[in-house]
Order: structure tokens, then C-alpha cells, then sequence
């Protein structure tokens, strides 16, 4: 009997802009090399959530006030110790001056804009979201980074933190599928509150926030989206991965963009999966010291050998020697 999988807003995302990218990263659970922009974000979200632990918050002053990290060592330290770790575990330059310094301008934009929230108050930071629908039917889990209540106001305001380049345009923001899906939990959790979604780009200092607020009768129609989403991951099948090629449509540029953004699983490379005694996966790493194997566990070399809507040069080579196979 297969697994159950439950909906979130990156696993419809991906489903969306290319069928291929979603069977390897969900189904067949290959993994992906990481990149310098999701891995800054990460050490972000990290220190931002301890700091709004109240045996932290003096770090927001001390941060703010210098207008750097030079401010707090303590937090430097950690921010430092983690692009480390980053540079070993992923043969990335994260320990640069020029990631090290993004990050310092990013955590102080974030920590200026009303990072206590003023005349609200933060709820569980990270809060874990599970909404389950019996009709529509669908399940959706996700994260809220930062959750205001104002209780005076009866309103809930969603933030979460981005760290890309670009701020959301046009249908990115007015159905955004992270923000429907926040909204939609948000009524679930806290049924007497209005809620607003503010996604704070951590690279526009000026000009940080965009907001995205959602009817009743729109997060109605997007539960049967999420219906339509929902049955379709859960039949998903090989055949249906080969049916909606980034390559094919309007999101191309997932494939390849500018001088260094190349899709994870555009070409062929060599991983490790961690399996149980009875082979059934674990997880999968890019490198075989990444994955601590326990007794009983076993880890197996595999090989992917690129998407199949890009021509790869072995490939090539393999069909010209058929030609002359007489």
C-alpha cells in the first residue's frame, strides 16, 4: 500500500512548473545540490528565530543599533560557524566575504521592520501548520515563520522571510500559493482573527514588504484546487512526470538562467541512498559522508542520468553507436 503524501506550498509549486522536477525531488527522493542563495536564507530564518526567543531579544538592539553584526560577536560567531559548516558540507563558497556580508545587510533589514511586531504579539515562531479537509478532500502541512496576533484589532499578520533577488509580480502575488495556503491554515487556527500575509524581501531594504490578503469565497475555491492538487500526487505516476516539462512552458527558465542557476536535476550525476535492512530508502545525499549509516543500514551508490527533456552527451554518444551497430 503506498504512503499517503500530503500537499504543502513548494510541493505544489513544483508540480506546477515542471512535472519532472517534482518526480525526482518527492518520488524518486534524488537529491539536489544545494545553492549559495536557499542556504543563506536558511542562516537567516535561523537568526531571526532565536532572537525572537525572549532570552535573545537583546540582540535585535544590539544588532540594529551598530546597524551590523558587528554588533552582537555572539550572533557573528554562529553566522560564521555555520557558513563553515555550509563550505565543507556543500564545496560551496559560503564562508566568502561577499555571502558573509549579504547575510549581515539581510539580517539587518529583517530585524528593523517591526521585528517584535508592534502592538501585537508573536506566537510560536516556526508554527507547524496541519489542515485536513474531508470535502473538499486534501491535506496541506507547512511553517509560518512569524505569526502576529493583535488580538485589539482581531486581525493575524503572517510574516515570512525571503531572500531571492526579485520580489513577487503580477499572478506570483495576487494568487500566491504559499500565501492562500497560510491564509487558509491561519482560519483554521485562529477562526475569529482576519489574517494578512507579508512576505519580507530581505534584499529590499526601502521597500521590504509585500502583502496578500484572500476573501472567504477565494480560499474557498482554492480548497478545490488543493482537492485537484491532492488527487494527483497521490496517483502520480512516471508517465505523468514526462507530461509537463519546464523546458516546454512559461517557467524555461528554471532549466537555466543567467551565468551560474542550473537546475538540480537537469544533469546526470552520481548519489548515495541510505537504505534499511529491508532496502527501503532512508534518505539520499550527493555525497556518501554526508549520510551517518547505523547498524543494519546500508548505503547504495545510483546513478540519475539527467532530464530526459535536455539532450546529455552520453546519450548521444549511445544513440550514434546504434547507428553503426550492424
Amino acid at each position: 500500500m503506498k504512503k499517503e503524501k500530503i500537499l504543502s506550498a513548494s510541493r505544489i509549486k513544483t508540480l506546477e512548473s515542471c512535472s519532472w522536477s517534482y518526480y525526482c525531488n518527492y518520488e524518486l527522493k534524488i537529491p539536489q545540490r544545494q545553492n549559495e542563495g536557499s542556504l543563506r536564507g536558511t542562516i537567516c530564518h535561523l537568526v531571526f528565530e532565536l532572537i525572537l526567543k525572549k532570552k535573545h531579544n537583546r540582540h535585535k538592539e544590539l544588532i540594529s543599533k551598530a546597524s551590523s553584526l558587528d554588533g552582537s560577536p555572539s550572533i557573528k560567531r554562529l553566522i560564521i560557524k555555520h557558513l563553515n559548516q555550509d563550505a565543507k558540507e556543500h564545496d560551496l563558497p559560503m564562508n566568502s566575504e561577499e555571502n558573509y556580508e549579504l547575510i549581515n545587510k539581510m539580517i539587518v533589514v529583517g530585524l528593523r521592520y517591526d521585528f517584535f511586531g508592534e502592538g501585537g504579539k508573536v506566537t510560536d515562531p516556526e508554527k507547524e501548520f496541519l489542515v485536513v479537509s474531508e470535502e473538499p478532500k486534501y491535506k496541506i502541512r507547512g511553517f509560518m515563520d512569524k505569526p502576529i496576533m493583535y488580538k485589539k484589532d482581531k486581525t493575524i499578520k503572517i510574516v515570512d522571510y525571503k531572500s531571492s533577488k526579485q520580489k513577487f509580480r503580477g499572478e506570483e502575488l495576487t494568487a500566491n500559493i504559499q500565501a492562500m495556503s497560510y491564509s487558509l491554515a491561519s482560519l483554521k487556527l485562529w477562526p475569529t482573527l482576519k489574517p494578512t500575509i507579508e512576505f519580507l524581501f530581505l534584499r529590499f531594504p526601502k521597500s521590504a514588504a509585500q502583502q496578500c490578503v484572500y476573501t472567504v469565497e477565494e480560499l474557498e475555491g482554492f480548497e478545490y484546487f488543493l482537492e485537484s492538487c491532492y488527487k494527483q500526487i497521490n496517483s502520480f505516476s512516471e508517465k505523468d512526470a514526462r507530461t509537463n516539462y519546464a523546458k516546454d512552458g512559461k517557467s524555461s527558465w528554471m532549466c537555466k538562467a543567467g551565468k551560474t542557476w542550473r537546475c538540480p536535476y537537469l544533469d546526470a550525476f552520481d548519489y548515495y541512498e541510505l537504505q534499511d535492512k529491508d532496502s527501503k530508502f532512508i534518505r539520499s545525499a550527493r555525497k556518501k559522508e554526508n549520510l551517518k549509516q547505523k547498524k543494519g543500514e546500508k548505503i547504495v551508490e545510483k546513478r540519475y542520468d539527467g532530464c530526459p527533456a535536455h539532450p546529455h552527451p552520453s546519450k548521444q554518444i549511445d544513440i550514434i553507436d546504434d547507428l553503426f551497430d550492424f
